[in-house]
């Protein structure tokens, strides 16, 4: 369970029907400048509802989150 206070930032990258890719982050609170990132991979059934989900978590610091964000820009 998160903590309350935290603010969690949440984007959905794709969605069909079948499947959708969100990112969830937020900011630790100790150490202070290191990011929780998760890319959750949901598979859906016929009635839109979640089947199943993979979470994939790591941990980076901005200048590490711009990095991945750069190079997926590139792709």
């Amino acid at each position: 369970m998160r903590h309350p206070d935290l603010n969690i930032k949440n984007i959905t990258v794709k969605e069909s029907p079948a499947y959708r890719v969100r990112v969830e982050s937020w900011e630790s609170i100790n150490p202070k400048g290191l990011f929780s990132v998760d890319i959750i991979q949901e598979c859906l059934n016929q009635d839109g509802n979640v089947d199943s989900s993979s979470t994939y978590n790591f941990h980076m610091t901005r200048d590490e989150i711009k990095v991945l964000a750069d190079g997926l820009m590139s792709v």
